[in-house]
């Protein structure tokens, strides 16, 4: 047990962006398609951009000996059906916290169709093991305290490169680190040995969907660390629902 505890640790500091890229980049056609990833989005705030280097060549490095290796031999090692179900399972746990924002939000709409999700999966889906719920078309987009403070009128702020959790912005900056977890109600009656396993999974897995990308960036990107600060600022900007009339602030301009 002690020898799981220590991978946890190991794997959760290393984090990096494989969650917050696997959400939205699920394919190497799509990101393609969508991101202009060796273009840099002129709307992105990044006044500590010689720190955020400096700390995402010490992340890439980290990624590189240690979570990526991991990373392509739990592809290697699973098939599809596989990957399928261990992603259904680790959705359907965080489904109580869009379920959460959805409420503080107060789009209950949308947070009754998410706890919805939440009952069909657990139930119908085995636990979670399978999307049953989308045949109900019950496919709400995922939400995470850092979307409902966009709800509320706040901007994504600066762009952060954490150490060892990755690449985010100063709005998003305690969702992985803390409020993803405080704010999912499932996870207080976890064991704390059911948390740690259910950690590495998440974060291997997601690592091994973001490899097409990371790959490509790191074969043909002119600049790696703005195809990255890129292709997160428009994914998550895309997922945001301000308020009407909202509209950012020049930051660039104080």
């Amino acid at each position: 047990m002690k020898l799981l505890q220590s991978l946890y640790i190991l794997v959760i500091s290393l984090g990096l962006t494989a969650n917050v890229l696997a959400e939205k980049i699920q394919s190497d056609t799509e990101y393609k398609n969508t991101y202009s990833i060796d273009q840099d989005v002129s709307e992105v705030y990044d006044p500590y951009e010689k720190l955020n280097r400096k700390i995402f060549a010490f992340n890439s490095t980290l990624d590189h000996f240690i979570l990526r290796p991991v990373a392509v031999f739990y592809k290697n090692i699973t098939n599809d059906y596989v990957k399928a179900r261990v992603g259904s399972f680790t959705d359907n746990v965080n489904m109580p916290l869009t379920v959460v924002n959805y409420g503080l939000q107060l789009k209950f709409d949308n947070t009754m169709k998410s706890l919805w999700r939440f009952i069909i999966n657990t139930t119908l889906g085995v636990g979670g093991l399978f999307d049953v719920a989308s045949k109900f078309d019950l496919n709400p987009t995922r939400q995470t305290l850092g979307s409902t403070f966009a709800r509320y009128g706040v901007g994504p702020g600066p762009y952060l490169v954490v150490p060892f959790f990755g690449s985010t912005h100063a709005r998003d900056v305690t969702d992985n680190i803390y409020s993803n977890s405080a704010l999912n109600p499932l996870k207080y009656h976890f064991h704390r040995d059911f948390k740690t396993g259910f950690t590495v999974t998440k974060l291997v897995h997601d690592r091994a969907i973001a490899l097409p990308f990371t790959d490509h960036i790191t074969r043909s990107s002119t600049d790696p660390y703005i195809a990255v600060r890129s292709a997160i600022h428009q994914n998550r900007e895309s997922k945001i629902e301000y308020p009407e009339g909202y509209e950012p602030p020049d930051l660039s301009n104080p």
